[in-house]
């Protein structure tokens, strides 16, 4: 008797919902960019924190917000056993046979991730695209499941080996939002927060002697968001580096990509967690 070989968390989307999740992520993602630019580049930019936050939420986490609640709408657990495809979704269960399934087809842009579509054996194509982290383990499933060697064709490609690069190396604890943004801003925050105090009040809690608990903390929380946000930032440059350096390599060796892409993220984890302290330790200290 056949039994489970592959599950997975999915999203399964319809091309409609598909391309607008895509265009909120690009949005947000490319408004970093601009926001990065502003700051390196344009004597017009924003420093005030208040706007600063401002266009930080407008421009980023309200598009990242909504993509994730499509994700969230259109969220399944699929699972590959007994010749079956399942997709169980909150409000509906889908299966496929693994015999009607005649082609895996990656995602040529993994927007607004890495995924795939299905064409089936009667001349069409499953409607909804389902996006995935691991298409290389989904096809291999349904080969041991049954379904016909000739459906890893489609790995063959570049957006296959980009998307196996990229499922070869999941996030890991340090790349965790909370812990990358929300602890670890506490690091520079803490000491140029300090700083401030004593240029501008005199002393570690001039303000909070001067106007009281309230105010000293809204300094302090004003701080610790702008440079959540400046950290952010800075990611996403790192984050542009990896993804340059995986298609820039792609063409090169395809079989070598996931340890390329993996001592890129290892690199990038490292400019972060201590480029920073670095950084801000030659900027404090008293030379």
């Amino acid at each position: 008797m056949q039994h489970q070989v592959f599950s997975a968390d999915v999203v399964v989307l319809a091309p409609a919902w598909r391309a607008l999740a895509a265009a909120l992520k690009v949005f947000a993602r490319s408004s970093l960019l601009v926001m990065v630019a502003a700051v390196l580049f344009s004597d017009d930019a924003p420093t005030n924190p208040l706007a600063q936050m401002g266009m930080f939420a407008g421009l980023f986490l309200a598009p990242e917000a909504a993509a994730w609640c499509i994700a969230r709408a259109f969220a399944a657990r699929l699972w590959v056993e007994n010749g079956t495809i399942t997709l169980d979704q909150r409000t509906r269960r889908t299966e496929i046979p693994i015999a009607a399934v005649a082609a895996v087809a990656p995602w040529r842009l993994p927007l607004p991730g890495v995924g795939v579509s299905l064409r089936l054996e009667r001349g069409g194509r499953f409607a909804q695209g389902i996006l995935l982290a691991d298409p290389a383990g989904f096809v291999d499933a349904l080969c041991r499941q049954g379904g016909p060697p000739s459906l890893a064709d489609g790995l063959a490609g570049r957006a296959a080996a980009y998307a196996s690069a990229r499922s070869a190396n999941p996030p890991g604890m340090l790349d965790n939002p909370a812990v990358k943004f929300v602890v670890f801003s506490l690091v520079p925050t803490v000491p140029a927060f300090r700083l401030h105090q004593y240029i501008a009040y005199g002393g570690p809690f001039g303000e909070y002697q001067t106007f009281g608990l309230q105010a000293y903390l809204i300094g302090f929380t004003i701080w610790w968001v702008s440079w959540a946000i400046g950290l952010v930032l800075f990611a996403a440059i790192l984050r542009v580096a990896v993804e340059a350096g995986t298609l820039v390599l792609l063409p090169l060796n395809p079989g070598w990509l996931p340890r390329a892409r993996r001592g890129l993220e290892m690199l990038s984890r490292v400019l972060f967690y201590l480029g920073v302290p670095l950084w801000l330790l030659i900027r404090l200290w008293p030379w």
